[in-house]
């Protein structure tokens, strides 16, 4: 099998799909402090959307413009810092600073896609709500993994969802 860009494209979009669906899933699933399986069930989810966030960008790279750059940047260093077990080095929580990275970048590459026009609005607009869920019901309910959180992360995983479909049903178009 040659690996050309649209194979790439399809492979990043179901990368992006599959992080997207076992996030949402795993919104509803209790959290159980040093469980390998969930660690396990975590590290798929985290790598999954490493993936498909690079797909999801370099997609529509030529595209978007720097702020997109930006935004996936933080997102992805975001992402990476998330992947295996939680830590908190030098009293750091790693996984706070990372989801802060992570729903600031998609926020900001969000606007891009919508400045430019790359992705369905609605792909975009769940990024574009996560931080304004996440800080509004924040105020409601100030618990670090509380309704915020819990919202934020659907409509993370939702966008996730959503373009990693739009990725596929572009690359099975006969136009590439």
């Amino acid at each position: 099998m040659t690996l050309t860009y649209p194979t790439l494209m399809r492979v990043g979009a179901v990368f992006a799909l599959v992080g997207g669906v076992l996030r949402l899933i795993s919104s509803f699933v209790p959290w159980v402090e040093a469980s390998p399986g969930l660690e396990s069930f975590y590290f798929v989810i985290d790598v999954a959307l490493l993936f498909g966030l690079m797909a999801i960008y370099l997609a529509r790279a030529e595209n978007l413009g720097p702020l997109a750059l930006v935004g996936s940047g933080f997102a992805a260093v975001g992402q990476a810092a998330i992947i295996g077990p939680d830590h908190t080095p030098f009293g750091i929580d790693v996984y706070g600073v990372a989801v802060q990275l992570i729903s600031g970048g998609l926020f900001v590459l969000a606007i891009d896609m919508v400045r430019h026009r790359t992705y369905p609005l609605w792909v975009s607009g769940f990024w574009i709500a996560v931080p304004i869920v996440s800080l509004g019901l924040g105020f409601i309910d100030a618990s670090p993994y509380g309704w915020g959180y819990f919202l934020g992360g659907i409509l993370f995983s939702l966008g996730f969802v959503g373009a990693g479909i739009a990725l596929l049903l572009e690359a099975g178009s006969p136009k590439r």
